[in-house]
């Protein structure tokens, strides 16, 4: 393969960065992928999803080896940083390459999962290069925020395949072999309004920043608090002192993202220096107990001029009790491992209009039967709350199978590539594997990649030493299972 691994993978990169593809909006980049493949001359199918299932024929000689499956997604979760100018369904995305790091100015930067797709792209242009069997290119939709994609992706794209490598991990020299499950939902409730009460004078705007946010899954064990749980937090304390009334409360940017940031209006017998040294305390209280992961969190209030409405207050103690009641956080470590979420939720977006609020909410779990107490836990405080629920169709986990042919490949050429050893880990999030598992039980699979860090945040970064040693690696499984006579 060439040897500027590293600049052609990137140029391939450049070019998914220039199209906007937040999730289910992936017409664009869906058909740049499709002409990618027919202007290399190989077969290819973008189905009703606008999944990409590409054809690639096995090296001479190799035409009896096992088929494999090269998999990423296409879609990414867009946010920009406070106050930065940035539309996710007409902006691209503008890359900064530094000597080690591949960043965006503003924005996440996507290569959560570009970078897998880019990989593959220039694996695709190289692959007389290497030996390998038949290969299936499938890239697909909708992976950040329903897996829609993977779910309605065709079996037969599945079922006359052996082995699967999915390039969606972020952590080089670890060999994901199992995943989370999980369940989305919403909550929902019509509101009701009334004129601001004259005994309550005092109207003041409540911003809470600086939160690192960040990734639902990989980073829920590791301080990072939720803006939605500390408004609660910020009400409750509010309640003890004096009265108040809500009138717009908004946080989060999707169910898989720990919202970093909140805004609260409300009115309020108190007066405006009373709040601010509430709100000074409980930033004080956080920085003491989560300094270290919470460095730079903020909470201010300012006054503002009166609103014209604010709940009745039935919505508002409805409201402040649910987000109360929810979970969100770890919910369970693994008993097999101490260092291992077991189950965990978090509640990632709430948004009022004048007619309703709507919260969203993601669980996750390492074993079917937690989703399932989720369920129903979730669904009794709805009721509790006077909220309408809506779940989606769970994701099933992605089980560890000790006895896979493709993981002790893995670790093989791994170790043999780079002097040491990998590890071999379950990760608490949730990865279309699942989906392909449940299809085709089969199916060997792994999931590798390059390292990502604070995904799904404007501070994400790629680290560009790991993406040739990636590349090389899933070279030398293609080659490994070439030599296998099916």
């Amino acid at each position: 393969m060439s040897k500027t691994i590293l600049d052609d993978v990137l140029k391939e990169f450049e070019k998914l960065a220039a199209i906007p593809r937040p999730s289910k909006h992936e017409e664009q980049v869906s058909n740049f992928l499709k002409n990618f493949f027919e202007e290399q001359g190989f077969e290819v199918v973008q189905d009703n999803s606008k999944n990409i299932i590409a054809e690639i024929p096995a090296s001479p000689g190799k035409e009896n080896s096992p088929t494999t499956i090269l998999q990423a997604h296409m879609d990414m979760v867009c946010v920009a940083e406070e106050g930065y100018e940035f539309n996710p369904l007409t902006d691209p995305i503008k890359l900064i390459r530094g000597e080690k790091y591949l960043e965006a100015e503003g924005t996440s930067l996507g290569a959560d999962d570009g970078i897998g797709v880019a990989e593959i792209l220039y694996l695709v242009k190289n692959h007389a290069e290497f030996n390998h069997g038949k290969l299936r290119i499938i890239f697909t939709t909708d992976e950040e925020q329903g897996m829609s994609g993977a779910i309605n992706l065709d079996e037969k794209f599945l079922a006359d395949a052996d082995f699967l490598i999915n390039c969606d991990s972020e952590k080089f020299g670890e060999l994901v072999a199992g995943s989370a499950g999980s369940v989305h939902v919403t909550f929902w409730r019509e509101l009701h309004y009334v004129r601001p009460d004259t005994k309550l004078p005092n109207n003041i705007v409540i911003k809470i920043s600086g939160l690192r946010g960040g990734h639902s899954g990989e980073e829920i064990s590791n301080g990072r608090l939720n803006a939605i749980k500390i408004v609660a937090s910020i009400l409750r304390h509010i309640n003890k002192c004096g009265k108040i009334r809500m009138s717009s409360l908004n946080a989060g940017r999707a169910f898989n993202v720990i919202p970093n940031s909140a805004e609260l209006v409300i009115t309020t017998d108190l007066k405006i220096e009373f709040v601010q040294k509430i709100c000074a305390e409980l930033e004080s209280g956080i920085k003491k107990v989560f300094g270290t992961t919470e460095p730079d969190v903020k909470i201010e209030a300012k006054t503002i001029k009166r609103p014209d409405k604010v709940l009745y207050v039935k919505d508002y103690e409805a409201l402040s009790n649910f987000i109360t009641l929810i979970h969100s956080g770890v919910y369970a470590m693994s008993p097999d491992n101490s260092e291992q979420v077991l189950a965990s939720a978090n509640l990632g977006v709430i948004r009022m209009d004048d007619d309703i609020i709507e919260l969203k909410v993601l669980p996750r779990a390492n074993a079917d039967e937690l989703i399932e107490e989720f369920i129903e836990g979730f669904g009794q405080a709805a009721r509790l709350c006077v909220f309408e629920s809506r779940f989606s169709e769970p994701t099933p986990a992605w089980k560890f199978n000790p006895d896979s042919k493709l993981l002790k490949f893995a670790k093989e050429i791994f170790t043999e590539q780079n002097g040491y050893a990998p590890e071999v880990k379950t990760i608490h999030a949730g990865l279309e594997t699942s989906f392909f598992a449940k299809k085709n039980p089969a199916l060997d699979i792994i999931s590798i990649g390059t390292t990502n860090e604070n995904i799904h945040s404007p501070n994400e970064r790629l680290h560009l030493e790991t993406v040739a040693p990636h590349v090389k690696l899933i070279a030398g499984l293609l080659e490994k299972i070439s030599e296998i006579k099916s």
